[in-house]
């Protein structure tokens, strides 16, 4: 037989035989995965899928409207379909390891119920010496849902895709917020919703993630009743709420664990254009309840928090009280307010500090500077703070609602500063103005009481014991009601200010 033709057939065998080995590889391959697929372990999440495709020279193995749900029934997933792309048979070979080049899962739809939780049980460290290893996780246009039926809340996340790099499981970090190690990744989503408590959910239309910054879209917070249908459902005050934030921004977020603690450290929180409105019903039974500052109340969390800077810009905040069954509330109005809180945290080094830029009624410049240490068990705190330029006559619809009172006349220049502690404080008040005049108004709000507008007027009309730069000076000493916010505690104190500043001697006390 001629050497070519010889030659010839021999490559022929050869390809032949490939062909063969290729066949029993992928039927071995198949049959392999089908067993895998079908073994108790996998079964326990009793795993349905239509179609099964496998390609043993890629190592490709894809699974076509899969369906599967978590041994305790509190998680179903269903998927298009799952695709896992580059299984390197070495590493399983020789360490019995899984790694993957890529796995992606299409369309999947994750149903989440809590399951109570079970206080006799310790919990165990993953012993699994297994591990799975995926270069890049994609998931794409997935959505979630969490029903907790015992709490009746729900929350829930439309349109997700992710991309996770260099996934390791199981993890050798302390990170508490992930099962597994992972290098970059991105989180998109929309359309979030969230039962905050039972009286107020949270929303959002968009959501970005990713390791250095984190960004919430059209963020609302808001009580699920309207006021009248929430004061009928509350045996005690609590407030209305209606928070829209335009944008949240995160950076340089760390979560944690550290000498068995958890931690949350953030870089900066940025609040683009909040608009907060705050209603509260006064004609409820008051909630008599310890309130705590803000010392013992970041002092008492059950974790490390610490955020470098938190930043508000343009924002506006209002707020209402009903104080009288057939009077409609009026809006005390924040605007154009700029604010930076810096070293928040609860069991840092330090002061927090908060720096606040607003205009009152939206015509005088208002400034705010507020310290206090978490770390400060005495709950210490230092206020200052300066108004100027202010018509007063803005705020009457307000001081009509809430004292049936009228003002006129221009706040020229108002400081004053406020210590104090858990128990009492103390402080004192400067203030230049022209021409105030109050109006004391009967108890309908339909008349004028004229006795007590010209004793009032007495003292505050013609702003007289001033010093040489027309400055009235006043001090003041206020116990704390313990069953009051901290900002109740800041109004008591200006308005005793006020009282004294211009009703007292007027003269700056030695």
């Amino acid at each position: 037989m001629p050497q070519s033709k010889r030659t010839r057939n021999l490559g022929i065998g050869i390809l032949l035989l490939l062909v063969l080995v290729g066949i029993a590889a992928q039927w071995f391959f198949s049959k392999k995965v089908t067993s895998l697929l079908n073994s108790k372990r996998v079964q326990a999440y009793q795993l349905r899928y239509d179609e099964l495709n496998t390609n043993v020279f890629l190592g490709n193995i894809r699974l076509r409207q899969v369906v599967a749900s978590s041994p305790d029934q509190h998680i179903a997933v269903e998927a298009e379909s799952v695709t896992l792309s580059g299984l390197h048979y070495w590493t399983l070979l020789q360490q019995g390891n899984i790694s993957l080049s890529e796995l992606h899962i299409s369309s999947p739809s994750v149903t989440y119920q809590p399951k109570e939780k079970d206080t006799s049980s310790t919990s165990q460290n993953n012993t699994s010496a297994q591990t799975i290893t995926i270069e890049r996780l994609t998931i794409e246009k997935g959505s979630f849902a969490m029903k907790d039926t015992s709490a009746q809340r729900s929350a829930s996340l439309e349109d997700i895709n992710i991309a996770v790099n260099d996934l390791i499981y199981p993890k050798k970090s302390n990170n508490p917020s992930l099962p597994f190690d992972c290098g970059s990744y991105e989180l998109t989503g929309s359309d979030g919703f969230y039962d905050l408590s039972p009286l107020e959910t949270i929303t959002f239309e968009r959501i970005q993630l990713n390791p250095t910054q984190g960004k919430l879209q059209q963020f609302t917070l808001r009580t699920k009743y309207g006021k009248k249908a929430l004061s009928q459902k509350l045996a005690k005050e609590h407030d209305h709420y209606n928070l829209g934030v335009k944008n949240i921004v995160l950076t340089n977020s760390d979560v944690g664990i550290s000498k068995d603690l958890p931690y949350f450290h953030l870089g900066t929180l940025q609040l683009e254009q909040p608009v907060f409105d705050v209603y509260r019903d006064k004609l409820l039974p008051d909630d008599t309840s310890h309130k705590k500052l803000y010392n013992q109340a970041l002092r008492n969390l059950p974790l490390a928090l610490q955020v470098d800077s938190v930043r508000i810009s343009d924002g506006t905040i209002t707020y209402e009280e009903r104080v009288k069954r057939d009077i409609e509330p009026e809006s005390l109005l924040f605007t154009q307010l700029d604010a930076t809180v810096q070293n928040l945290h609860s069991w840092g080094e330090g002061e927090v500090t908060a720096h606040i830029n607003a205009k009152l009624m939206d015509n005088g410049p208002f400034r705010l500077d507020w310290s206090f240490d978490p770390r400060n068990k005495a709950n210490t705190f230092l206020v200052k703070g300066e108004l100027s330029q202010f018509q007063s006559a803005s705020i009457n619809p307000f001081l009509k609602s809430n004292l049936s009172a009228e003002v006129q006349g221009t706040v020229q220049q108002l400081y004053f500063t406020i210590s104090g502690n858990e128990l009492e404080s103390q402080g004192d008040m400067k203030m230049k103005y022209d021409d105030f005049e109050f109006t004391v108004l009967k108890k309908n709000g339909l008349g004028v009481n004229k006795l007590l507008t010209a004793v009032v007027n007495i003292f505050t009309k013609d702003g007289h014991k001033t010093d040489e730069d027309g400055f009235r000076h006043g001090s003041f000493k206020v116990e704390r009601k313990q069953d009051k916010s901290f900002f109740n505690y800041l109004w008591l104190n200006l308005q005793e200010g006020l009282v004294d500043t211009m009703t007292g001697r007027g003269t700056k006390r030695d």
